[in-house]
């Protein structure tokens, strides 16, 4: 289960019904596809100061829970705690974003020096867009070198950390974007580079596309996935941008392999 990886990445966490009062729009609306369907159904039957929460924070999500609620009658008192501990463990890495920033940025599997990209893809005084930029590792990385980094992340609480730590180190060159991959707030041809950091693949189509609008012609767009684990045969991800024309690649992280996929936009 996801949970158990991310019980073992953040071992401090001890996360609490009460986080899922801090989710955004964007994250109640992938609720479908990510929490476990009792266990949700049984928290919101429990706290139902929390379904009207979801309702009001992303109206569309409305039918789904009236429709589970349906489906999962609720479980007896005993059973409650362990839903909730079930529930917030398969989403801690969102309550990890709104919480604590700060396990995200030291608690990643794989530390990102950009290795993977200098050697194919010149960063020096070029644009950078880092897309799902989270708390930044890929942004600071390129910092030093880029003309400018646009980092684009739609959760609050990482764009704030991400403010905090340019100041802090006085990157005076990094902007920080609220903005999904599918709806970068850049005009046209706006970037040299686009690098994502196991950022692309919720609304492939729609990112593909968002990425040929910003990215010049002639530019480079990389995407970077961490992996112990899965040959890009297994993943259906990976061969989606292969078909659009991403070339790949390997880089061996200690016991990690990265998958990086580029494209020349315009070629």
């Amino acid at each position: 289960m996801y949970a158990d990886l991310l019980r073992a990445q953040f071992p401090d966490l001890n996360p609490e019904v009460d986080d899922l009062f801090l989710l955004e729009a964007h994250q109640i609306a992938n609720l479908p596809e990510r929490a476990p369907a009792r266990e949700l159904a049984a928290v919101v039957h429990a706290h139902p100061q929390l379904g009207r929460f979801l309702i009001a924070r992303h109206p569309p999500i409305e039918a789904f829970l009236a429709q589970l609620l349906v489906e999962h009658r609720p479980v007896g008192a005993a059973e409650v705690g362990a839903c909730e501990q079930v529930l917030v463990w398969e989403i801690a890495d969102w309550i990890v974003y709104q919480r604590a920033p700060e396990f995200y940025d030291t608690g990643a599997e794989v530390d990102w020096d950009l290795r993977a990209v200098t050697g194919v893809v010149a960063l020096d005084g070029n644009v950078i867009i880092d897309a799902g930029a989270g708390t930044g590792r890929v942004t600071f990385a390129a910092a030093p070198v880029a003309q400018v980094v646009f980092a684009v992340e739609p959760v609050a609480t990482l764009r704030q950390y991400m403010r905090d730590k340019a100041r802090r180190f006085g990157f005076d060159n990094v902007f920080v974007l609220d903005g999904f991959l599918s709806a970068i707030p850049l005009p046209p041809a706006s970037a040299d580079v686009l690098l994502t950091c196991q950022a692309i693949g919720w609304e492939l189509a729609e990112e593909l596309a968002e990425i040929e609008r910003v990215v010049r012609p002639g530019g480079i767009a990389m995407h970077l996935f961490g992996t112990p684990c899965a040959e890009q045969s297994d993943n259906p991800l990976f061969q989606a941008l292969s078909a659009n024309g991403y070339h790949p690649d390997t880089f061996q992280e200690g016991d990690v392999r990265i998958h990086s996929y580029r494209k020349q936009i315009g070629s």
